[in-house]
């Protein structure tokens, strides 16, 4: 977050001014959980409580916490990046992927770089047999796969179909959809697929690699 934010202009010095200030707004809401527990235990005494701020330890960054964190009397913890939890996993086995819903997908031509990215909260086999069936259709009812295929002569990789994001609520998933679709090398998407899409991000996506 710290590299996002100092790769597009922000001081270093504001950064770590509204780190601090979250700090002691939790910091707040802690010293009422702790009056809280102190009131229901009928005990006065405040200074056998330790309150602590725990945050993932990556190497050189998280150590410039701890003098913030100290000066509004916490103490700072380091909990680690990999867990158990991550590396054994009891999870059901993933669906195929034709099989999967609520996704963002992209489809690439075989013939040149261009590609087209989407969504559906369908079965991605459900949407792509409309996209292939889309070319038998009159002219003002192509997409703009069909018109690729039907002008170059070229032909888009069913087979071999990209899932790019999942996201089960829809408009978080046109938000990803319209930051894959700007993310292309050479989308065939139409210009208004990303409208809705606010130039805020356009910087963060210029110091991404492409999809």
């Amino acid at each position: 977050m710290i590299n996002v934010l100092l790769s597009n202009g922000y001081p270093l010095d504001i950064i770590f001014s509204t780190i601090n200030n979250r700090i002691k707004m939790l910091s707040r809401k802690k010293n009422v959980y702790v009056n809280d527990t102190i009131n229901n235990n009928d005990s006065n005494d405040n200074n056998n409580i330790k309150k602590y701020f725990t945050i993932p330890y990556i190497n050189e960054i998280s150590e410039k916490f701890k003098t913030i964190v100290e000066k509004n009397n916490f103490k700072v913890r380091y909990k680690p990046m990999n867990t158990l939890n991550s590396v054994i996993k009891l999870d059901k086995d993933k669906l195929e992927k034709m099989e999967q819903c609520d996704v963002v997908y992209k489809i690439s031509c075989l013939d040149c770089d261009s590609s087209y990215a989407g969504q559906t909260k369908r079965k991605v086999k459900t949407r792509i047999k409309e996209h292939m069936a889309n070319i038998r259709k009159l002219k003002d009812s192509r997409t703009v796969i069909s018109e690729h295929q039907l002008e170059y002569g070229h032909k888009f990789n069913w087979e071999n179909i990209q899932i790019l994001d999942t996201e089960p609520f829809f408009h978080k998933r046109l938000t990803s959809e319209m930051i894959f679709i700007k993310k292309q090398i050479n989308g065939i998407n139409k210009q208004n697929d990303i409208e809705q899409l606010s130039e805020a991000y356009f910087s963060l996506l210029n110091i991404t690699s492409p999809t």
